[in-house]
């Protein structure tokens, strides 16, 4: 099954979160973005490009930055402009997109509602997690791509796997682990912000 074949998001400890397990399985939810089809490219390489800014920064010296809050309290007093902070901020952004998708995918399965149209669940996670910060033009480009989203039968035998003996119950199950690993990580990087007024509110 697809969330048992990736990494999983690391353990909090002490409030804080070490970096190269949490990118490692933020490439994983860059996986799954990647099953939703070719339309959220744009999602895809947005995850990326942040992914890809806080590896530099990490490998620019390794011995300091262990854990994003290391990031988080070196560029609150030495750099500007905040690199660091601004692209963590993003990929938590996009997490918590995902975050609320797949919490509603979940949630749907245990009522039995069985909805087979995923629309106003993207729907739901982006006016939520992501639009607040969108202009004009990016939420419209994200309202065409929702509307190519695959079905809820489609999404989960992706997930399942080819050739899979998996039910729908495995999958929700391996699911929901996957989404309490994730959400503990994204709870820690909110309080951070939320601590230090980091939570810019700026629109692109």
């Amino acid at each position: 099954m697809f969330f048992s074949n990736v990494k999983q998001f690391p353990a909090v400890i002490d409030g804080r979160i070490e970096i190269v397990p949490f990118l490692e399985a933020s490439k994983g939810v860059v996986q799954f973005v990647d099953l939703l089809g070719s339309v959220f490219i744009p999602v895809k390489s947005d995850i990326n490009g942040n992914i890809e800014k806080l590896y530099k920064i990490y490998h620019s010296n390794e011995e300091k930055f262990l854990a994003l809050n290391d990031i988080v309290a070196y560029e609150m007093n030495n750099t500007d402009p905040k690199v660091g902070i601004d692209a963590l901020l993003w990929l938590k952004r996009a997490l918590e997109y995902v975050h609320v998708f797949l919490t509603c995918l979940v949630n749907d399965s245990k009522e039995e509602q069985y909805s087979d149209n995923l629309v106003p669940f993207f729907n739901k996670a982006y006016e939520e997690k992501l639009k607040p910060y969108h202009g004009w033009f990016v939420q419209k480009i994200f309202g065409l791509i929702v509307h190519a989203a695959p079905s809820r039968k489609s999404l989960l035998h992706l997930l399942a796997g080819e050739n899979s003996t998996a039910t729908e119950s495995d999958v929700i199950k391996e699911t929901e682990d996957f989404l309490q690993s994730l959400g503990n990580n994204i709870d820690v990087i909110n309080d951070l912000y939320r601590a230090n007024n980091l939570d810019n509110t700026d629109k692109v």
